[in-house]
């Protein structure tokens, strides 16, 4: 939902042993690596690499599951589905979610 938290602090920082430094950490390694990961994606989705997606995808959602960022791992499993089941069309559409929900991650995270 728009304008809500993507990802869940505290959920994130019981995980974490309450060390917000550790936080900071895995948030700036996030930030560095998320353009890259969407960029694998894109390239799978491109040659309609479905092995490839699979790859890329599951990295993205292990990235956003350190944040507790549900609805951008639940964008990147519908993004999975449509690629297994030959559905480009949708999964591009499932891209561009992605794509707007990792920028809006990036920037909570970005805040810390």
């Amino acid at each position: 939902m728009d304008g809500e938290p993507l990802f869940d602090r505290r959920s994130t920082l019981d995980n974490l042993g309450d060390d917000v430094e550790i936080l900071r950490v895995i948030a700036a390694t996030f930030i560095a690596d998320a353009p890259r990961l969407l960029a694998d994606l894109r390239t799978a989705l491109g040659a309609r690499d479905v092995s490839m997606v699979m790859r890329a995808g599951h990295s993205l959602k292990g990235s956003a599951e350190n944040f507790g960022a549900a609805a951008l791992i639940r964008a990147v499993g519908a993004l999975e589905e449509a690629s297994r089941t030959d559905d480009f069309t949708s999964a591009v559409a499932r891209l561009n979610e992605i794509d707007r929900l990792l920028a809006q991650l990036r920037a909570e995270l970005q805040a810390l």
